[in-house]
């Protein structure tokens, strides 16, 4: 028995003869047994659960129809399933606590055209921080956006990149660092060669007037 003849028969019955490891295949029935992971996701994740899956399904060369079409449905069931269901959780971690914590964000004299908002909340891993943007064009080749938080005092820390290059969606990022004491959020536009800092590039700013508490 092959080993994803041995790994599809354990998704289906329990059993299996060795090859796989024991925990790793508990973990992937205990998803595919969870009701969340076969209900219909939120409108919000719907194109990324698409986008992984598509990715996930796609048979390597040479392969027969047949093989192929098993190869697919083990890809989807043995390693595409825990981490699509990792995406939708955490995901739905981000959509659940959303709530009334939104900051206007405009465009600079770089970027007038520019307009948004940026909606934040507390998790266990940090801030999350949603931005949705109008207006902005794509960043050129070799260049990329990156958001920041900025303290009064001046210091800035990165909260994540994007390109915006493909389809228009919300941009999750993240902080690490306390949002009540970096309140400033910025958007830099910056070159793939330069260093970590921030460029003076300044493309779209937004300010929190209030935090909640974590």
């Amino acid at each position: 028995m092959t080993t994803e003849d041995s790994r599809a028969q354990y998704l289906a019955s329990g059993a299996t003869e060795g090859g796989e490891s024991q925990e790793r295949l508990d973990l992937i029935r205990d998803v595919l047994s969870t009701d969340a992971t076969w209900a219909e996701p939120p409108p919000q994740v719907a194109d990324g659960l698409l986008a992984a899956l598509a990715v996930e399904a796609v048979p390597g060369p040479g392969m027969d129809q047949e093989r192929s079409g098993r190869w697919a449905l083990v890809l989807a069931g043995a390693g595409g399933l825990v981490a699509i269901a990792a995406l939708v959780l955490g995901t739905m971690n981000v959509i659940q606590d959303e709530g009334d914590n939104v900051v206007a964000m405009s465009g600079t004299e770089l970027e007038a055209a520019a307009l948004g908002e940026a909606e934040f909340g507390p998790n266990e891993a940090g801030w999350w921080i949603r931005l949705d943007v109008t207006g902005l064009p794509p960043a050129p080749e070799g260049r990329y956006y990156e958001g920041w938080v900025w303290s009064d005092e001046g210091e800035g820390v990165s909260i994540g990149t994007f390109h915006l290059r493909g389809e228009d969606m919300p941009i999750v990022l993240w902080s690490g660092v306390p949002l009540a004491d970096y309140p400033s959020i910025w958007v830099t536009l910056e070159n793939e060669d330069d260093g970590p800092e921030a460029s003076e590039l300044i493309v779209m700013k937004g300010r929190i007037q209030q935090v909640p508490e974590a």
